[in-house]
């Protein structure tokens, strides 16, 4: 099933993935009882939020990333600017909860979220305290909750077509069309793109996928990964990728399975919960029957 987000608000929320949460609690090798005892919570709530059957309240978000040790932009990504439920719900507490924490009925919080009335300016600075932000944070918020159009620029998320991702390498590594195409080349053993083919390419204009058919993805990938010193895989579709990482562990899942040893170099310290977390999730997602736990 889809990730479950919020729809009461046209400002984008936190996205919540329930497989995300099942590959975090298998990371940090807890049960389901165990995070729901720390969440004074049922295990079959944690089995129902993983499951994609439920979500909990956008305020629980906070807490359950911390019992997770993850962290909440990480695990629950917003794909735009917060408007001001956004950040009271980042802080953990209900509507009802941080009006009695400055002293006041929830109205005036409930017509500034529903960008009907703005709040009082007594109420601005003990607000962004409560929330722990700044000031400023706060009255952009309150903007947005207001109707200010918030919708994530291109920079805000990873490069996702083959252009942006060679446009964001050129950020990082300036590099002309020409050099590209001479890398290209040299990792395809033959002159298959000149300084146009390349403008095709990082433009993700109509030519590219005719450009593309003209040598094998993986040289492509080489040449590129080549040029800006990266990895090809970095250039490679995501699918793709996933179905890369999920052979290479099944062979060493087969590999274990012989008695073979299989150590990370430098891995003397384990894998990062941040990475078995993304592991679990790629294997979770290609599962075609998840198994019950608990």
């Amino acid at each position: 099933m889809a990730a479950i987000h919020s729809q009461e608000s046209a400002v984008p929320v936190r996205q919540f993935d329930g497989r995300r949460v099942l590959a975090a609690r298998r990371a940090a090798r807890l049960q389901r009882h165990e995070l729901g005892r720390m969440l004074s919570l049922s295990k079959d709530s944690i089995g129902d939020w993983e499951r994609c059957d439920s979500a909990p309240s956008p305020e629980r978000l906070p807490g359950l990333a911390e019992a997770l040790g993850q962290d909440l932009d990480v695990l629950f990504p917003r794909l735009g600017p917060p408007d001001l439920k956004d950040l009271r719900c980042d802080s953990g507490h209900t509507q009802a909860e941080a009006a009695r924490a400055l002293g006041i009925s929830r109205l005036p919080l409930s017509n500034a979220e529903a960008g009907t009335r703005p709040l009082n300016a007594a109420y601005v600075q003990p607000l962004a305290d409560l929330y722990q932000v700044s000031r400023e944070a706060l009255e952009a918020a309150q903007e947005r909750s207001f109707g200010k159009s918030s919708a994530p620029e291109a920079e805000d998320r990873p490069p996702q077509t083959l252009g942006e991702k060679i446009t964001s390498f050129l950020q990082r590594k300036p590099l002309s069309d020409g050099e590209i195409a001479e890398a290209v080349n040299t990792a395809a053993g033959f002159p298959a793109l000149d300084a146009a083919g390349i403008e095709a390419l990082r433009t993700d204009s109509q030519e590219s996928a005719e450009v593309q058919a003209t040598l094998p993805p993986d040289s492509l990938f080489a040449g590129l990964g080549a040029a800006f010193g990266v990895q090809p895989w970095h250039f490679a579709p995501g699918e793709e990728v996933e179905r890369q990482i999920l052979d290479r562990l099944q062979f060493l899942s087969l590999m274990r399975s012989d008695g073979v040893s299989v150590a990370a170099r430098g891995a003397s310290e384990g894998v990062s919960a941040a990475m078995l977390a993304t592991l679990s999730e790629v294997l979770v997602r290609h599962e075609k029957a998840p198994r019950e736990e608990d």
